[in-house]
């Protein structure tokens, strides 16, 4: 007994008829119209095969035929490209991909629903330094202000390592040095002042270094030409004739004077 093919045997038309939809595609609607059939997608798609195209791919016009609609009709609705989020038809042209939304509003839209924007919800807590009440919305906040963190993070250094007296006093007034960074021998400027005045007068020198009365351009000096204090070299090599802003205020104030002293005469 010989089998008669399935591409061969008379086209009926399906007792059961799903309504194609807009875009689907020819597989899916083939697998939908199976399924409502009590058939297997694969005996449907191997019936649906033109036994005259060397192609393996279901003929449309057998489609056509157990649907009982027209070919170009049902190829139109089924290969119809719609935007997924409004459900428009696509543009027809040439693109470098496929497209899958009519415009850039309906993307946006997509975009929005995959990546929704976070509620901004106030939440209040205390400051970690001063105590009062913070509010934030994403990042937690410890502190009012950079000042606050700051006095925060001296008092902590502080606690953790208390400031200890050495068994080092001052040479010039013999009070207790705490410890720092560095090692002192004068507990203030001032001491530090007093001790070298006093070892110049030991010496039998004045009790302040007099600067020379004409000093030569682009050479520096060795004191300040205004309180006597010692001058050393800037970092950057310029030169220096005073040895603070109030020396330099009092030596223009003074330069201003004999100017107009002199023009008076």
């Amino acid at each position: 007994m010989t089998r008669t093919p399935l591409s061969t045997t008379p086209i009926r038309q399906l007792p059961l008829q799903p309504r194609p939809r807009a875009g689907e595609g020819r597989t899916a609607f083939i697998e939908r119209l199976a399924t409502a059939n009590f058939l297997r997608p694969s005996y449907l798609r191997a019936y649906l095969r033109d036994p005259d195209s060397p192609k393996k791919t279901p003929s449309w016009e057998r489609l056509a035929a157990i649907t009982g609609r027209d070919p170009a009709l049902l190829q139109e609705v089924l290969e119809r490209k719609q935007c997924v989020e409004c459900g428009r038809p696509l543009p027809i042209g040439d693109y470098l991909t496929k497209r899958r939304r009519c415009s850039r509003a309906c993307r946006q839209k997509s975009y929005r629903k995959r990546h929704p924007k976070p509620l901004k919800t106030i939440r209040i807590t205390n400051c970690q330094g001063c105590g009062r009440g913070l509010s934030y919305h994403r990042q937690p906040r410890q502190y009012c202000s950079p000042a606050c963190r700051q006095a925060t993070y001296r008092r902590r250094m502080t606690a953790a390592r208390p400031p200890q007296i050495r068994a080092k006093n001052c040479q010039a007034c013999e009070a207790p040095l705490l410890s720092g960074p560095t090692t002192k021998i004068y507990c203030s400027k001032r001491c530090a002042r007093w001790a070298y005045t006093t070892r110049r007068i030991d010496r039998g020198l004045p009790p302040l270094p007099q600067p020379a009365a004409d000093i030569p351009r682009g050479i520096q000096p060795d004191c300040c030409v205004v309180c006597g204090t010692p001058l050393t070299w800037s970092s950057t090599g310029q030169i220096r004739l005073t040895c603070s802003n109030s020396c330099r205020a009092k030596r223009a104030y003074r330069r201003k004077k004999e100017k107009l002293t002199a023009t008076a005469y």
